[in-house]
């Protein structure tokens, strides 16, 4: 096993004093330890120290990259020369050559046999000196060629996250500091959970801090330059209350947080008291609640707090802990394990709901825009021997368990019909071979503004509608959930947010088809009342959230939250909206709502 050693990396320099740097809390808590840096993009990775029985295995996975991504890029170059663009692929020819280059390649095997390092720490030291020197070149047409080195440094990195990963080993109480932390390494680290998340980028709805909250793991993001100021090995603490990063901090600090600390960590993991049956309002309306889960392993805390069955299942988990896409007996097992565990209650996969960038194989070009690209339902239809896989999958799995399908991003009444193309003719398939199968009932996830649209023709070809608020206020407002330097443009509030909410509700009542909120919003004891006064009554949330918003539930008249919604409907901002909502709330529930949660929700 490789243990990673936290101690400052050669180079580095002491930094004497106290540093504050003030952040963005994103998932609530307080921890102090050590600060580990990570690097890259694709493939997330951090230095590590090799003993001298690893460097051989070290330098044949370095080898076995270089083949993988020499492999890739002659296909990228056989698919232009097919397609007629003989000036592109001989761009190719010169990545080739770059990956042939004894010099370049005798340098990284050198750093990792002198400096005992893994392969990725010595592909990033060594080509981001080339990198460097290219820059630093008068000749513009030369120094354009650092994006060559780039490029094949990206290719490489990425091949050594599918090329034989070393076991990893994470010390408790290491702080993860990035400029933006994937979900997958997040999953990826989970076996040695780190104390802390300190981050660039990222927002309250992106999904490494919603499963951050899912976690009760402290994160901080918004911290500007914390990778040129944060070293591995410092001492750090995170306080996820107030937004806060302190760096190498006094004795005096240490002293005054330790015992937050250590409250923090008697509440996280404080007995669960098991309750039962579904919250009602005051007047007596049933609210159903239900868990949004990447980890199927955390459902049983999840039914404890009273969450009937899974309303999301983020299948993008197998992906990423495979690597890619996940056989089909690997996902058979995934799903009746966790259909298992749920039971009558029943769960709702959500097919892969991953981006063209997340896959190893389409390094050819960055989509400069991610969102708008190739990603949910388009990728799956575009990839659909793998799709098929995993309808296979889920239909063996259904066979003998309460299980459903969700289709992510969709947008178009034809992409559903589509999908259930698909489905009949895998079912008629594995039928002919003697394979069980279930009947999974088939819901779309509304989270675009052309399906809020068409959203009465879509409640009329599924079975049930899941309304994603997270991508849908993202979409609705043209703002990138995360991206720190536009959050004050992500309104939850937005009148255009909340009338389409509500038209989601209206259509799924008039085609008697079930909804679940799943998003951020179903989750917060702030907006949950808002949801519930629009009409809905099913709401699917992370579990750390569950008993906050069961609380809010029972506390609440529904009359009084249906008056709430009734009466913002007359209002023309999100600040109106926003004012209105906390001054009805201290005056309705003072006893459910002080100011500070308000504030902070």
């Amino acid at each position: 096993m490789i243990v990673f050693d936290n101690k400052h990396t050669p180079g580095s320099s002491e930094k004497n004093g106290e540093i504050r740097l003030s952040s963005r809390a994103v998932s609530r808590g307080v921890a102090i330890g050590k600060v580990v840096c990570l690097h890259g993009q694709t493939r997330q990775f951090y230095r590590l120290n090799l003993a001298d029985s690893q460097i051989d295995r070290e330098l044949r996975r370095l080898s076995a990259a270089i083949r993988l991504t020499k492999k890739q890029i002659k296909a990228i170059e056989r698919s232009n020369l097919e397609l007629g663009n003989g000036k592109s692929a001989s761009i190719f020819d010169v990545h080739l050559l770059i990956l042939e280059d004894k010099s370049l390649i005798g340098k990284v095997e050198s750093k990792i046999r002198d400096q005992k390092v893994n392969a990725e720490w010595a592909v990033k030291i060594v080509l981001d000196e080339y990198i460097s020197t290219y820059k630093s070149i008068s000749d513009e047409h030369l120094r354009d060629r650092y994006i060559d080195i780039q490029d094949i440094s990206d290719r490489l990195l990425n091949a050594l996250g599918g090329g034989g990963k070393p076991s990893i080993h994470l010390k408790k109480n290491s702080v993860i500091v990035a400029r933006e932390v994937k979900p997958s390494t997040l999953i990826e680290l989970n076996e040695n959970m780190p104390k802390a998340i300190v981050s660039e980028n990222g927002g309250w709805t992106s999904h490494t801090f919603i499963l951050a909250r899912e976690l009760n793991l402290p994160a901080v993001t918004g911290t500007k330059n914390i990778l040129r100021q944060a070293r591995t090995g410092d001492n750090v603490i995170v306080d996820g209350y107030n937004g806060l990063v302190i760096l190498n901090p006094e004795d005096e600090t240490l002293r005054k947080y330790k015992e937050a600390a250590k409250q923090f960590k008697k509440v996280r993991h404080v007995p669960i008291k098991a309750v039962s049956g579904n919250p009602k309002t005051l007047d007596g309306r049933e609210i159903i609640i239900r868990a949004n889960l990447d980890l199927h392993s955390i459902y049983g805390r999840a039914k404890k707090l009273g969450a009937k069955g899974i309303g999301l299942y983020r299948s993008e988990f197998l992906f990423n802990q495979y690597r890619g896409f996940p056989g089909e007996a690997e996902q058979v097992e995934a799903y009746r394990a966790i259909g298992e565990l749920v039971g009558e209650d029943g769960v709702r996969i959500r097919t892969f709901d991953i981006s063209v960038d997340q896959l190893a194989e389409e390094t050819s070009e960055k989509e400069k825009n991610p969102a708008l690209g190739l990603r949910g339902i388009r990728l799956g239809l575009s990839h659909e021997a793998e799709f098929r896989a995993q309808i296979r999958a889920i239909l063996q799995a259904s066979s003998d368990h309460s299980i459903d399908i969700v289709l992510p991003m969709i947008s178009d009444l034809l992409e559903i019909r589509e999908v259930k193309k698909i489905i009949d003719s895998e079912k008629r398939s594995l039928g002919k071979k003697g394979i069980r199968v279930g009947d999974p009932k088939i819901g779309a996830m509304i989270e675009l503004p052309a399906a809020v649209m068409t959203v009465e023709e879509i409640a009329a070809e599924v079975d049930f509608l899941n309304l994603g608020t997270n991508d849908l206020v993202q979409y609705l407002l043209a703002v990138d959930r995360d991206n720190e330097s536009v959050a004050d443009w992500f309104k939850t509030l937005h009148p255009a947010v909340l009338r389409s909410i509500e038209r989601v509700i209206g259509a799924a009542e008039n085609a008697n088809i079930p909804l679940i909120v799943c998003g951020e919003m179903g989750g917060s004891p702030f907006y949950a009342p808002i949801l519930i006064g629009l009409g809905a009554v099913e709401l699917s949330m992370n579990i750390n959230s569950i008993m906050r918003v069961r609380n809010t539930i029972v506390g609440i008249a529904y009359e009084e939250a249906r008056e709430i919604a009734n009466e913002i409907k007359t209002f023309s901002t999100s600040a109106e909206i926003e004012d209105f909502i906390r001054k009805s709330f201290i005056d309705k529930w003072s006893h459910l709502f002080d100011a500070q949660l308000l504030n902070s929700r």
